[in-house]
């Protein structure tokens, strides 16, 4: 499900189920693998400029955005700014289960940053404040489109087929507050320090219904399940940009562990009328719950370079190893040594490589790229993993106003033979950003 401690909503189901007849405990089984998956290991890129060039920002950042990509890349700020901007994304989901093909498209509009900076006056160097307010995940996804399929289903020595629906959908995101300083600490070296308040909401809606069309135990099992959830939790970035000539930067930058607290409500009816007993089962349960997710630590490194006067090449890498993702709460002995959430997850190197021209005479820009960014989740196979082609443009009004256009598209394929389970899923967005500038 959306998050780690989302895994008991089968669980209790199972559990009731298994309680009022037997053989209904069978349909748990039907839950696709994608219901584990955290939504956490896919953060929204930051910044417009950074945005249409394949996501790199580590090196060649110069605005406010180096706020949460690379705090040290602030110092190269010489005038107060202030910038801001919104998202337009939109994600369609095709794929077929058991047989069965389904699609479904969603789309929305965020207001994403709001940003400030201001460069301190000094007698060498540079030393440079900044704040924000940057959405850096979007929870917002049709995690398991809707389908219905006729599944074989083995029940003892007897087989027979169930029809089955699911549908699941997840709405909300996290927003980082940030407090950055820059400070060059020599002609080609400059360090930055992030520290970042996540705060955010997440709510979740799962219909999973059962009919038993061969007579193998009940005629129809349905749980509809909803939670609510608050999310809060605190991270720190270190950063460093290294001048190694006029042409060639490297920046650097580390995400510390970052955990999140989720408190909320679930909500869950289960309604099971089996053809053996003579009534209808309908079960409600409402409870409060309140655990943690540990992000692990996240390493990022970047070099920009610029050849010609016009022209800005910048290529950034990522590592995060997933798989020391922790988890604390009800719900970490769930699973044998507390290790299953643990092993869906591995290992992932990503990259993004993009390039800027200015138009001579012109105070346009122009912006182009690619970005591989690794699925971390392992319990589906990876067809095709996820990446995006980028685009972008940015134009100077009167010196002072700038504003920036990014336009990306993402596509990945996944699949689970167990299911007969198949995805492809096609994600867009426009990023649109005005900079002012004293």
């Amino acid at each position: 499900m959306n998050h780690r401690w989302l895994m008991y909503i089968p669980a209790l189901a199972g559990i009731l189920v298994a309680l009022v007849y037997p053989a209904a405990s069978r349909a748990d089984v039907g839950y696709v693998a994608p219901l584990d998956e955290l939504p956490l290991t896919a953060p929204l890129s930051v910044g417009a400029r950074a945005a249409g060039m394949g996501f790199v920002s580590l090196a060649v950042a110069d605005d406010a955005t180096a706020i949460v990509s690379n705090p040290a890349a602030l110092v190269r700020l010489n005038r107060v700014e202030v910038s801001g901007g919104f998202r337009r994304s939109s994600s369609t989901v095709d794929g077929e289960m058991a047989g069965t093909s389904f699609s479904t498209e969603l789309s929305g509009t965020d207001f994403t940053s709001v940003r400030f900076a201001y460069p301190f006056p000094t007698f060498r160097g540079g030393l440079v404040f900044g704040l924000s307010a940057e959405r850096v995940y979007d929870l917002s996804a049709d995690r398991l489109a809707a389908y219905e399929a006729k599944l074989p289903w083995a029940q003892g020595e007897d087989d027979g087929v169930w029809h089955q629906k699911e549908d699941y959908l997840s709405d909300g995101g996290i927003t980082a507050l940030s407090a950055a300083c820059a400070v060059d600490i020599s002609p080609a070296i400059s360090l930055g320090l992030t520290l970042s308040y996540l705060v955010g909401e997440n709510s979740m809606t799962l219909i999973h219904a059962v009919a038993d069309t061969d007579d193998i135990g009940n005629d129809l099992y349905r749980t509809n399940e909803h939670m609510e959830s608050n999310i809060t939790g605190v991270r720190a970035t270190f950063g460093g940009l290294f001048y190694v000539s006029d042409q060639l930067s490297i920046g650097v930058a580390i995400d510390t562990p970052t955990t999140l607290t989720f408190d909320g409500t679930y909500r869950g009816r289960q309604w099971i009328a089996p053809s053996t007993l003579p009534a209808v089962r309908d079960s409600i349960i409402t409870t409060l719950f309140s655990d943690e997710v540990t992000l692990p630590f996240a390493f990022r490194a970047g070099v920009a370079y610029v050849p010609l006067d016009l022209l800005v090449v910048g290529v950034d890498l990522s590592y995060t190893d997933w798989s020391e993702t922790d988890y604390a709460g009800r719900l970490a002995g769930t699973d044998t040594d507390g290790q299953r959430g643990r092993s869906l997850y591995k290992e992932t190197v990503g990259y993004g490589i993009g390039a800027e021209v200015t138009v001579p005479s012109w105070p346009l820009r122009l912006r182009g790229g690619y970005a591989s960014r690794p699925m971390a989740y392992d319990g589906l196979e990876v067809v095709t993993d996820r990446s995006y082609f980028t685009l972008g443009a940015g134009v100077l009004i009167d010196t002072v106003l700038a504003v920036d256009i990014a336009w990306m598209k993402g596509t990945y394929e996944r699949a689970d033979a167990d299911y007969a389970f198949d995805e492809s899923v096609d994600d867009s967005a426009l990023i649109v950003e005005a900079t002012y500038r004293f």
